[in-house]
């Protein structure tokens, strides 16, 4: 990749991401809706869910609250949480993380994405009671899993189709967001929390209308913490057809 393409010239070239993907994507089976974050520390496993996302099932709960503190609608903690567990298919399948570098310290102490969270509630637009909700209510909720070593990430994969990427090859890795599934998740979550009458919408707008507003928030979250984790590096636009075969454009530095 010339410095045309990759302005900033830094992190992977466009060749190199190919690469990555043709040798680490992986056909998306069952349980869909489980999460990961976008942090490139995953190990590369059997089983690693495809669905990423800012914070896991962690920043799930923020951007609910964060759409409702933005759009004006009420939103009741405990049914939204128990509704979300029931989209991820039960307790067993909530995820949130840390990393080895503050294990001990404390709940998703060394997820990057909360961590901005906290230094920045405004750009978020969360408030204290509603972070205390999310850290006193996740809290041993499902499984926190603990990423290991430093950051390596040399890109930001932009992921859309039914198929995954491991997060690892060679001595690199990539931030990643699935926004085909995080897409699917919004959706039904928006059908749930309204059966449920876990939100109060101001006029009855709907499903659809939740949906736009929690895929909204979900994309400033990623933005934010984009720019404050990744600054510089270039995004890369991957879309899987249905055989697995893909494309991948370079789409700017962030």
């Amino acid at each position: 990749m010339t410095k045309e393409h990759n302005k900033e010239g830094i992190g992977m070239t466009l060749e190199d991401a190919k690469l990555f993907v043709y040798k680490k994507r992986y056909r998306v089976k069952d349980k869909r809706f489980i999460s990961r974050c976008i942090d490139g520390r995953y190990k590369n496993e059997e089983g690693l869910p495809a669905l990423a996302i800012p914070g896991a099932d962690l920043g799930q709960m923020a951007v609910i609250f964060s759409a409702a503190n933005r759009y004006g609608f009420e939103v009741d903690g405990k049914k939204a949480l128990d509704t979300l567990i029931e989209v991820v298919g039960g307790k067993a399948n909530f995820r949130t993380h840390t990393d080895s570098h503050h294990e001990g310290e404390g709940f998703a102490k060394g997820c990057g994405h909360w961590g901005q969270v906290l230094k920045d509630k405004e750009s978020y637009n969360i408030s204290d009671d509603q972070i205390r909700f999310i850290e006193e209510n996740l809290n041993g909720v499902g499984k926190q899993i603990v990423l290991e070593g430093d950051h390596s990430e040399s890109a930001v994969f932009m992921i859309k189709g039914s198929w995954g990427i491991l997060p690892q090859f060679k001595n690199s890795s990539t931030f990643m967001y699935h926004q085909s599934l995080v897409d699917e998740r919004n959706r039904e979550l928006a059908e749930k929390l309204l059966k449920k009458g876990a939100v109060t919408l101001t006029n009855n707008e709907g499903v659809e209308w939740l949906y736009e507003a929690l895929s909204e928030v979900t994309t400033t979250h990623l933005l934010e913490t984009s720019n404050r984790l990744a600054k510089g590096l270039p995004i890369y636009d991957v879309n899987f057809e249905d055989d697995g075969s893909f494309t991948i454009d370079f789409r700017e530095n962030v």
